[in-house]
């Protein structure tokens, strides 16, 4: 019988953004399928109890050496490397390009495949060591064909070693709430049971577009209720999408957990990237949540919406935007079964458990190449 036995490193255990949160569910997911899970981390966060109630964990100095303090983080990567080693991994699986080297590491020691997991598209400048490595791996996982092409080109991959593998949702947690429950969840926030409500969920960062958005609720002729829900990446951006939402119903959220909640008790979830995202997975949680999504057309955020491509929008582009809101967010009263069928096709195209498994078929065929 094959080994599962694998090794996954994160460089900080926490809700930071969705490579974090889609690491833990995957990696959770494949312990319920068999795999005895090794965590090395570097920084301790509030995922860590999650991922102590099912892997075996160990704190490491460094992951990769750092800029400020070459030596002693150089010296931390060899000891998280001799700790990975130690665990016997059968494979080693990185959710990060910049792990990919102690994550060689490990192997070789090991004598172990090594799968990278890619969450992000590939940065403009990387170095072209790093790609040299990256060439290395046994498999390489990746979000949708878009980012899967960018990737083949900016490193040179190998497409064989590809599996595209969208990051599913769990259809367990985000689900649709009643009409009261919506109303609460609403009112919590300080929204009115009739309001109509437009949600962003997303780091505030320009590339994210959330101007753009402010801009497009502008133009609408319906009232409407916008809930920006994300950390700002500066004050300055945070000033420039206040002063842009004079005039208007906005409320600015800033980092929650309660996203499910949120998610289902909107009435639209807007997604007004002018950058290219790898799947956007805010899109899946939204529609589990039976809430309709309206989205950029770039990236891979469109095999996430290939569904419903009328919600498709060009990016950076507040009046088409607009048009697609103002289309899409009464749906309750104009097209009631929007909503089920958002679920429904989520369930079916999207589900964590189809990630897992396929992410569990990839691993082990990669632990039985030569």
């Amino acid at each position: 019988m094959t080994q599962k036995r694998v090794v996954t490193i994160a460089n900080h255990v926490g809700s930071v953004g969705g490579t974090e949160t889609a690491q833990l569910a995957i990696l959770r997911g494949l312990s319920e399928c068999g795999w005895a899970v090794h965590l090395l981390y570097v920084s301790q966060g509030n995922l860590l109890e999650e991922w102590s109630a099912f892997a075996s964990t160990t704190q490491i100095r460094a992951s990769i050496p750092s800029r400020s303090s070459p030596a002693a983080s150089s010296i931390g990567v060899v000891g998280g490397a001799v700790a990975g080693v130690r665990s016997a991994p059968s494979i080693v699986y990185v959710h990060n390009a910049g792990d990919i080297p102690i994550g060689l590491a490990i192997g070789v020691a090991a004598r172990a495949k090594v799968a990278a997991h890619l969450h992000l598209p590939p940065p403009y400048r990387q170095p072209s060591w790093l790609n040299a490595l990256m060439r290395r791996v046994s498999a390489v996982i990746l979000p949708s064909l878009d980012t899967a092409q960018r990737w083949t080109a900016a490193a040179g991959l190998d497409p064989s070693v590809i599996s595209v593998i969208p990051t599913g949702v769990d259809t367990d947690r985000f689900v649709p709430l009643g009409i009261e429950e919506r109303r609460a969840a609403k009112a919590g926030i300080g929204i009115g049971a009739v309001e109509l409500m437009i949600l962003f969920v997303g780091r505030l960062t320009r590339e994210k577009g959330a101007h753009f958005l402010i801009d497009s609720v502008r133009r609408l002729s319906v009232p409407t209720h916008l809930v920006l829900c994300g950390t700002p990446e500066s004050a300055e951006y945070l000033a420039e999408l206040r002063g842009l939402a004079e005039g208007l119903r906005v409320t600015f959220l800033g980092h929650r957990t309660d996203i499910p909640a949120l998610m289902a008790g909107a009435d639209l979830l807007v997604v007004p990237s002018n950058c290219f995202e790898t799947q956007g997975l805010v899109i899946s949680e939204a529609m589990a949540c039976e809430t309709p999504v309206v989205a950029s057309d770039i990236g891979g955020l469109a095999a996430s919406l290939r569904g419903f491509p009328e919600h498709l929008v060009t990016p950076a582009d507040p009046v088409a935007l607009g048009i697609a809101i103002q289309r899409c967010v009464n749906w309750r009263r104009d097209e009631p079964e929007l909503g089920p069928l958002s679920r429904a096709w989520t369930i079916e195209h999207m589900s964590l458990s189809r990630t897992i498994e396929t992410v569990d078929h990839a691993l082990t065929a990669a632990q039985r190449n030569p």
